[in-house]
């Protein structure tokens, strides 16, 4: 399957699963994962915290073939271009100080995953102040030579509260 057509499959999961973003403040209910599922929820819940330290090892844990679309957008974002993108944020004096993940639902099919999950990232901002990002995901991960990597990521951000 052509990467083109593993996200054109992946926005209509996304779509499908749109639902699922209108109980994005509601705690997700304990689950027992299977092994194979715990695995892809292992890999993406390392999250950035420390890139600023190690950017490279961040950075690996996504496919070469890796981009990112923002809900909504006209565009998807190659890897090179977010990385870029984001070592510069990272370069500017930024610091992810946390990343909790809260996973809704992970579908294991060989070495093709599909994670939903709900995230919270806290930020320090380069002049010290700090802020919360939440966003939802419905994320591709393909296992290579016994690791997951993730190969797309598509992103959801809810309105902020009041």
């Amino acid at each position: 399957m052509t990467t083109k057509r593993l996200l054109k499959l992946v926005t209509c999961l996304l779509v499908m699963g749109a639902p699922h973003w209108a109980m994005a403040g509601d705690p997700t209910p304990e689950r027992e994962w299977t092994p194979r599922q715990q695995e892809v929820i292992d890999a993406a819940s390392r999250g950035p915290v420390g890139i600023e330290k190690d950017f490279e090892a961040w950075e690996a844990g996504y496919h070469e073939d890796w981009s990112y679309w923002r809900v909504g957008a006209d565009e998807i974002r190659p890897r090179d271009e977010h990385m870029r993108l984001v070592r510069e944020y990272i370069g500017g004096g930024h610091r992810v100080l946390g990343f909790e993940l809260e996973p809704v639902d992970v579908i294991v099919r060989g070495s093709t995953a599909l994670l939903r999950y709900n995230a919270t990232e806290r930020i320090e901002e380069a002049d010290g102040t700090e802020r919360t990002v939440r966003f939802s995901s419905a994320s591709v991960f393909v296992e290579e030579e016994g690791t997951w990597l993730c190969l797309a990521s598509n992103l959801f951000s809810p309105p902020a509260e009041d």
